[in-house]
């Protein structure tokens, strides 16, 4: 997806990232400089065709815990480098954790707030 029609921001988070499909489960160390409310982008060699649903684990350890946004998304883009998954549904609080991780990881936080809440 080229940059023009990106309507979100997005940070770099380094995390461990679970895609999973009906044929298949990769699991990798993500280096998402392309996380965004919207989606992301893994890196990794397997080959998922764009059009695949999945779900996206976004690995995150708490103090006590491990926490594990279940995310719903499709594979929109492969690449040599990896794959882009546009995210289609996720519970409040996935919701809540991927905000918190983009909010955190955002050069400019505020403005980062004030474009999660915009209408467009």
């Amino acid at each position: 997806m080229d940059e023009e029609r990106r309507r979100k921001t997005r940070v770099q988070f380094t995390t461990q990232v679970v895609v999973k499909t009906e044929e298949s489960e990769i699991v990798t160390e993500a280096n998402s400089e392309d996380i965004s409310i919207k989606g992301i982008f893994v890196n990794t060699e397997e080959k998922i065709p764009a059009g695949t649903s999945c779900d996206v684990e976004i690995l995150l350890m708490g103090t006590s815990t491990r926490l594990v946004p279940d995310i719903k998304g499709v594979i929109t883009r492969q690449d040599e480098t990896g794959l882009g998954i546009v995210f289609d549904s996720m519970d409040l609080d996935s919701y809540i954790h991927l905000k918190n991780i983009i909010l955190y990881n955002a050069p400019d936080p505020e403005d980062m707030e004030r474009e999660m809440f915009s209408l467009k």
